[in-house]
């Protein structure tokens, strides 16, 4: 089946999915209001069933808000936590537009319990977003059954192997790099180039589309003379084929946006930063969430400690300082998941798999069994909440790396400009290292999504990122 076939058959399970969360929704919320009957008006189930509005009227409404909203339109891959954050807007919308016929449109019924459809809008909420954390694991198990989308990329030199080289990292399962197409003008063809093995050239693209099953092609940018593209572009679209046009993004941390001036479209660039209100916003939001965290996995929290304490020697806590903030040392603090008298990591150095200011061994002989199941599903990081509430880490944010890693002054010689980036804002328990990849992402790719981070920083990026981090953690994907 082709790539078209497999976004529907996506659509449709996680339709399934909502329909049946909010379903869940409005028996939960029939059965909060029967036990609040002491506290309220008393109604029977059977009062309730009739007041309340149908089933079926709830969704139509979710139906035509979705589509309004586009709900079900594919996940933006540059948009961490997009098929969230769409939902979360629909729901609401959609419970406040119920709230609004039922309270100002008797036909609804008088004896309708206000108190009902007040309750509905947060058991609603919360059943619709455990319903697509579901349909998310779902779709994830039959995709990677699917067909693979197979791209090529049509550029030569530096710029052209670094898109491939992206492509062929993408942490998209459901993409395959199938090479390299170059100019007509290159005589290329089954050679292999940095990027690829070459596919053929811009003068044989519907040879080449056809033989090699392409459903997407990357155009880099100023490889192609106008009249090369515009054929280029007119084949694609006569075949099915989807073209795109790569950007040069620039390495340092800067605001990008498209804009219209003078009569044509322009890309503006202009220097990121936080401004005192965007920080102050930041630091209430991680003092409240970090705050209800702790209260809510105090269990798990103990649990851990027990558990590690049972399973071997040593304290129940890993400190070890990092940088922080402006290069500034602090006292990082997490679950012990090593063995306490372990193996010398300087005597694993031969076997460190990552480059950079990065140490990272698969199989390493230090971690205990139970620190290897923390560290799968990222539980030992837990008691880095208590750093968030001291205002030495954030909730999202850069991870912070090991003072030992980094120069004295808490920046990297070799990589200035990133660590000097990096320093400007709170190091952070999850971030977008962390939802696109973990620890099988190389240093430059963790250097561009750190610098990606600070450009595009936003309180709703935080809450984007914060809502894909479950999928990843329940997932284990890349965590070692």
């Amino acid at each position: 089946m082709n790539h078209m076939n497999r976004r529907s058959v996506a659509k449709i399970l996680q339709f399934g999915f909502d329909t049946a969360g909010l379903t869940a929704a409005w028996y939960t919320t029939v059965n909060l209001r029967l036990l609040l009957n002491p506290l309220m008006h008393p109604l029977t189930r059977r009062e309730l069933y009739l007041a309340a509005p149908p089933v079926p009227a709830i969704l139509l409404l979710w139906i035509a808000v979705s589509f309004w909203f586009r709900a079900y339109r594919p996940s933006g891959r540059s948009l961490p936590g997009e098929r969230f954050a769409n939902l979360i807007e629909s729901t609401i919308l959609a419970s406040l537009m119920a709230i609004v016929v039922t309270f100002f449109f008797r036909e609804f019924g008088a004896e309708l319990s206000r108190s009902f459809i007040l309750l509905f809008m947060p058991t609603c909420l919360v059943c619709m977003v455990a319903a697509r954390y579901a349909g998310v694991l779902s779709i994830g198990i039959v995709e990677r059954a699917w067909p693979a989308e197979r791209v090529a990329v049509l550029g030569l030199g530096d710029e052209a192997e670094e898109v491939a080289e992206k492509v062929r990292n993408s942490r998209d399962s459901g993409v395959v790099m199938a090479g390299m197409i170059v100019p007509a003008d290159i005589a290329a063809d089954n050679t292999v180039l940095a990027g690829g093995r070459v596919l053929g050239t811009t003068g044989r693209l519907a040879e080449v589309i056809n033989r090699k099953r392409l459903d997407r092609i990357i155009v880099v940018n100023g490889c192609l003379s106008d009249r090369e593209a515009d054929e280029c572009g007119v084949i694609s679209k006569r075949m099915g084929v989807v073209l795109n046009r790569s950007i040069a993004i620039p390495k340092a941390a800067v605001n990008l946006r498209f804009a219209e001036r003078f009569g044509m479209p322009l890309l503006e660039v202009s220097p990121a930063s936080f401004s005192r209100r965007q920080e102050f916003l930041k630091r209430c939001f991680d003092v409240a969430a970090a705050g209800v965290c702790i209260a809510f996995l105090s269990p798990v929290l103990l649990l851990c400690a027990l558990l590690i304490k049972v399973t071997s020697q040593g304290p129940v806590f890993y400190r070890s300082p990092r940088v922080g903030r402006g290069g500034r040392y602090f006292t990082f603090v997490k679950f012990r998941s090593m063995y306490a008298d372990g193996i010398d990591r300087k005597s694993l150095t031969r076997s460190n798999e990552k480059n950079g200011h990065i140490f990272k061994v698969r199989k390493d002989p230090r971690v205990t069994p139970f620190g290897r199941f923390m560290r799968k599903y990222s539980i030992d990081e837990l008691p880095q909440l208590f750093n968030v509430m001291r205002g030495e880490m954030s909730l999202v944010g850069p991870r912070p790396l090991p003072a030992e890693d980094l120069d004295p002054d808490g920046q990297s010689r070799e990589f200035h400009a990133w660590s000097e980036q990096r320093s400007r804002v709170l190091p952070g328990i999850t971030g977008l290292w962390q939802i696109r990849g973990r620890s099988d992402l190389t240093f430059e790719q963790m250097i561009d999504l750190d610098v990606e981070y600070i450009r595009q920083w936003s309180l709703e990026l935080d809450l984007r990122i914060l809502l894909e981090t479950p999928v990843v953690v329940i997932t284990g994907r890349g965590a070692y």
